[in-house]
């Protein structure tokens, strides 16, 4: 038992971890000083407190509720993501337009599905460790900021480095992370179903799934190929 609470536990801070993974990509590709990536850290870590000092105080069906909440918006912010980043993309490389500075809030601001994530971590940090709410608030809070402070600086750096600090990458992370946020609520319920179903005997086709993924990968590398013809001039800049 002692194994699996600690499993729990090292799975809620890898999944904190992404949250400011996640935040910091947003706030590091759009065009922030330091100090305002500081403030986006800042409003996590004060979220991740409160949310901590009340998580023991919320009764049992309002907390079924709020995880179900989070559900549904992960999905709505699924969908805007995949919008709004092929917007982003589209908006750069045909009109030279930036909209990133409005679009990238999508990433960084704490959603409410970030908000039952973070209500979920403090709930399942504090059944399993039995430290007290608001110890574990400080805890999240605490790496959240790190993180999204930390990350926001590095992406940055990197990207600037690389020149890849424009509105097309931002959107291209927008795209992906949209198309994820879709595809987890999908692929994770079936997975779990499939882990109570009878097992059956099917003989794998190697050589059809070499093929198969590479197809897939051709396909991916021809798309980048022709992004690239199109617009082989510079992408970013003011």
């Amino acid at each position: 038992m002692s194994n699996l609470a600690d499993f729990l536990a090292a799975g809620t801070l890898a999944g904190i971890a992404l949250l400011a993974v996640k935040t910091g990509i947003g706030c590091g590709l759009s065009d922030l000083r330091f100090r305002e990536m500081l403030c986006f850290a800042s409003v996590y870590a004060l979220t991740a407190f409160i949310t901590g000092a009340v998580v023991g105080v919320i009764p049992l069906d309002l907390t079924e509720q709020v995880i179900g909440l989070g559900l549904v918006m992960h999905l709505i912010i699924g969908m805007a993501l995949v919008y709004f980043g092929i917007r982003t993309k589209q908006q750069w490389l045909s009109d030279r337009k930036d909209i990133s500075r409005r679009t990238f809030l999508l990433l960084s601001l704490p959603c409410p599905a970030c908000l039952a994530a973070t209500f979920l971590s403090c709930l399942i940090l504090t059944d399993t460790t039995g430290i007290s709410g608001i110890a574990a608030g400080a805890v999240i809070g605490g790496m959240l900021f790190a993180g999204i402070a930390g990350g926001s600086a590095g992406i940055s750096w990197i990207a600037a480095r690389t020149g890849v600090k424009n509105p097309s990458t931002l959107g291209n992370v927008m795209l992906f992370l949209g198309l994820f946020y879709l595809l987890c609520p999908l692929v994770v319920p079936a997975y779990l179903q499939a882990q109570n179903a009878p097992a059956f005997s099917i003989t794998a086709d190697s050589p059809g799934m070499l093929l198969a993924f590479g197809l897939m990968a051709a396909l991916i590398l021809l798309g980048i190929l022709i992004d690239r013809i199109r617009h082989p001039a510079n992408y970013g800049g003011r």
